[in-house]
């Protein structure tokens, strides 16, 4: 009973336990001694970023009038000097990383933090995964420490914290003066090949290369920090005027074109481009600035500087519900989504010879939605997989119903569009693509999977083995969007590829464009032909351009002037009235 008590004892039981010589039995306790009375702050962070434990040290700074720290947000207590806007336009957090990086922490009571390193170590073993060690070093008071390095006959590359107190400091005097002053953020793009092909050191060397370029460029009373690797953050004061400030950026961008030379040789190109944003007009803070030149930056070109908008701005935070709403939308397909069904025409016989299916978003501010406006953003987020598996398995269903009751529709072809991604092995919950629509339908011979010419003339060589399976279970594949990319026809003739469709654009085109763009198109549908692939023209709005289909000698048409996109019901009815259309 003794042992268990003293396992279970206060703190200062366990100080006494010390001065017998006890607690050498005790190593746990012992461990926890050493970490509570450590001179800097220790805290352990789970994977939501709340604090779970914090030391004696880390909790007499934060809360020097007393409290806890366990349970708080770890961005409540501390945040990375000079805020910088992430690629999903959210202000980064502190980075788990074994790097040392400059931080404020918050203190209880006060409206002053205290600066100092804190670095973020994650745990990856066992129940511990996600749980990181925090340590902060505090500064503050540690003057020598705080302030900027010079760079000789130039202007500086200050310290995080000198960049923040100068732009504070900056925000007063043009409040005083009622001045106007600017941040510019300055990103290095291709340090990302210059890491892959020459190593993350001679990246590093490149990144303080154009750190001293960029200060010696600018004036003794301009201040620049590093931001990130490949970033780097410059306050200008006077004269803070667009025409000035356009001044500032180009010789930035003039100082970072010529080639990197180290150990002898050029690096990759470096290629800059710069967002500015002014006070007061595009921020009320420090952090707001800086958040908003990173904006600015993200919609200028490479090459170029360009200023922060406030309508950017709206666009940028429209995007980002728009984004989010898809993001649910695409959490729950049956309740969002729906598909209709386009019918394709045989030019000679007239009668429906197939139907491709279109998937539709019922957007709950914005109505119903066309994919050509989402489908490019959940591509992005890495869901198209997820919208095309809901939409394959949305198909075998309906079709599953039409065999049912018997409906002709039952016996048709169905052409579903999918992503080329779709034929990654783990694109389908870790199944191949033909193990996944084998164990949808026993009998395939009815479905054509459409995938875009672009990507499949990249990755087909690649997926020919996957493709030849798909095609043993009687799927047929059609390469989608011919015309508006060039045609690899070697990879073409050797893809186990049945069908072709000829993009929208394309045929539209034929109408208007000189008569060596149909002269290309004929040559497109020749080869085709020679290749015995079957050949579609899609997006036929007009009899000008049926008329140029039939002439260049496609086979089958898709488009509004034949039958639009309709549900399972409204294609039912259009069918029985019209399921051979004379075609005029």
């Amino acid at each position: 009973m003794a042992t268990e008590q003293n396992s279970t004892a206060s703190p200062s039981s366990i100080v006494q336990a010390l001065g017998q010589g006890n607690v050498a039995q005790h190593p746990v306790l012992v461990a926890g001694l050493v970490l509570d009375h450590m001179p800097v702050g220790m805290a352990l962070v789970d994977a939501g970023d709340r604090l779970l434990w914090a030391n004696d040290a880390l909790i007499n700074l934060a809360c020097p009038s007393g409290g806890e720290l366990g349970g708080r947000r770890l961005n409540e207590l501390l945040r990375p000097v000079v805020h910088v806007v992430s690629e999903d336009d959210h202000l980064q957090g502190l980075e788990v990383s074994e790097e040392w990086q400059q931080a404020w922490l918050s203190v209880d009571d006060s409206s002053k933090p205290r600066p100092g390193l804190v670095s973020c170590v994650p745990f990856h073993q066992g129940r511990d995964v996600g749980i990181c060690l925090l340590t902060f070093v505090d500064l503050d008071g540690e003057t020598e420490l705080l302030q900027e390095l010079p760079v000789p006959e130039a202007g500086s590359l200050a310290s995080a914290w000198v960049f923040e107190d100068r732009l504070n400091h900056a925000f007063e005097r043009a409040d005083r003066l009622g001045q106007s002053l600017a941040v510019m953020v300055v990103e290095l793009s291709g340090m990302a090949r210059v890491v892959a092909q020459q190593g993350a050191e001679m990246a590093s060397r490149v990144s303080r290369r154009a750190g001293r370029r960029l200060a010696s460029t600018l004036r003794r009373d301009d201040s620049l920090v590093q931001l990130d690797g490949h970033r780097f953050g410059v306050l200008v004061e006077l004269p803070a005027t667009p025409e000035g400030l356009s001044v500032v950026a180009e010789r930035c961008l003039e100082a970072l074109e010529p080639p990197f030379m180290l150990a002898g040789q050029a690096t990759a190109l470096i290629e800059p481009r710069i967002g500015i944003a002014m006070y007061p007009e595009d921020g009320e803070d420090a952090v707001q600035l800086v958040a908003n030149a990173e904006r600015a930056l993200e919609a200028t070109a490479l090459g170029t500087h360009g200023f922060f908008d406030g309508s950017l701005q709206r666009l940028t935070e429209e995007r980002q519900a728009f984004r989010h709403s898809l993001q649910e939308a695409l959490m729950e397909p049956d309740r969002h989504f729906r598909l209709v069904y386009q019918p394709q025409l045989d030019l000679d016989s007239g009668e429906c010879c197939g139907l491709e299916a279109l998937v539709r978003w019922n957007h709950p501010q914005h109505g119903e939605i066309e994919p050509r406006v989402f489908v490019g953003m959940a591509e992005e987020m890495y869901l198209i997989d997820r919208l095309d598996r809901w939409v394959v398995q949305t198909v075998v269903e309906q079709r599953r119903r039409w065999c049912g009751r018997g409906h002709p529709l039952g016996d048709g072809q169905v052409a579903i569009n999918i992503h080329p991604r779709m034929l990654d092995q783990n694109a389908f919950d870790g199944r191949p693509l033909d193990v996944f629509l084998r164990q949808l339908d026993d009998s395939l011979d009815w479905l054509t999977l459409e995938i875009n010419g672009g990507g499949l003339f990249e990755d087909g060589e690649r997926h020919s083995h996957l493709l030849r399976r798909i095609t043993a279970l009687g799927v047929h594949v059609a390469i989608d969007g011919l015309g508006n990319s060039p045609v690899d026809l070697l990879t073409l003739a050797i893809l186990p590829v049945s069908v072709g469709k000829v993009a929208p654009e394309t045929i539209q085109s034929l109408s208007l464009a000189p008569s060596s763009v149909r002269q290309s198109v004929a040559a497109l549908v020749q080869c085709l032909q020679t290749l015995k692939l079957e050949s579609v023209a899609v997006g036929v709005e007009t009899t000008e351009q049926l008329e140029a289909v039939r002439e260049l000698g496609l086979t089958r048409v898709q488009g509004n002037l034949m039958a639009e996109a309709l549900d399972a019901e409204a294609l039912e009815s259009w069918f029985a009235r019209q399921g051979r259309l004379a075609i005029a």
